[in-house]
């Protein structure tokens, strides 16, 4: 669900989104769980310069697999509205020609709350903290807030997914270098799906994906020197399909409600100061 590489490495924030990410239901009485296992795929063998040439990248491959916890509750007193807590914990490796780094990353901790003004159509806000508590060889060394909004909707078999929030970050303090401030980032994700079968019976959802990030420079508080070319910018599209499998579906699992599976590719159209993306993504979801 959530990327933790810095805005410069080809990985725009909630890449990994699908149809129906953020469609959630209020229509339930007692509390539940879900865990989801994101995994990416980036070969960064393309890169976008400062005029927005394409020009050789760094050649490494980067994995990411992004583990998330999440609990959902509600309130009496609110029957429309819903809530989760999520923990995010994000596995981390780039490899290429003479180089390798590998490790768990720094946590996402929030979470967010929901409002559904008709059955179908889901709006909200989330906001998740990144501690970076990481293993020194893939932690950001940095303080971030992750808010957002969002907003889901089907129109006959057609669903609508969109999410457009930002990063806010503090300043980098990593021993032996510089401290260092970085820009914040914009993302926009939009996730437009057709559901084959009836959207109340969903097996097969084909969508097509568009992704933006947008940050700023970095400022060297050491040397007082803002960082040349440092601010990034890229836009991705792409497409790929979810299958959801209905509640007792699939042997040895109990399901509480529906269980999904999502494949995508993305490929990057435009950018300044970052490699292209070129990535796999694929996520599962399980509920109890």
């Amino acid at each position: 669900m959530l990327p933790i590489l810095p805005a410069t490495a080809s990985v725009i924030p909630f890449a990994t989104d699908r149809p129906q990410t953020w469609q959630f239901s209020s229509d339930f009485d007692e509390p539940y769980s879900s865990f989801g296992q994101n995994v990416q795929w980036n070969h960064d063998s393309r890169a976008f310069d400062a005029n927005g040439n394409q020009v050789a990248g760094p050649g490494t491959n980067t994995f990411v697999g992004l583990s998330t916890f999440i609990h959902y509750w509600k309130l009496p007193s609110l029957p429309h509205v819903g809530f989760n807590a999520s923990i995010t914990l994000p596995e981390v490796r780039t490899e290429g020609s003479h180089f390798s780094a590998s490790g768990i990353g720094d946590p996402l901790i929030g979470g967010l709350v929901w409002y559904n003004p008709a059955p179908a159509t889901t709006v909200g806000f989330q906001t998740y903290v990144q501690v970076p508590i990481g293993q020194q060889s893939v932690s950001t060394d940095t303080w971030s807030v992750w808010p957002s909004v969002f907003y889901d909707d089907w129109f006959g078999h057609v669903n609508v997914d969109l999410l457009v929030g930002g990063i806010l970050r503090g300043r980098t303090l990593r021993s032996g270098s510089d401290d260092l401030s970085n820009g914040d980032t914009f993302h926009l994700n939009l996730r437009v799906g057709y559901s084959i079968s009836s959207p109340d019976n969903p097996f097969a959802i084909p969508f097509v994906s568009l992704d933006h990030q947008r940050s700023g420079g970095t400022f060297d508080r050491t040397t007082g020197l803002a960082i040349p070319n440092s601010a990034s910018r890229e836009t991705a599209v792409g497409a790929g399909v979810l299958f959801q499998f209905k509640p007792n579906s699939l042997p040895f699992v109990h399901q509480k409600m529906y269980d999904q599976l999502s494949i995508q590719y993305s490929h990057s159209v435009s950018g300044r100061n970052t490699t292209l993306t070129k990535g796999l993504y694929v996520q599962v979801w399980h509920y109890w």
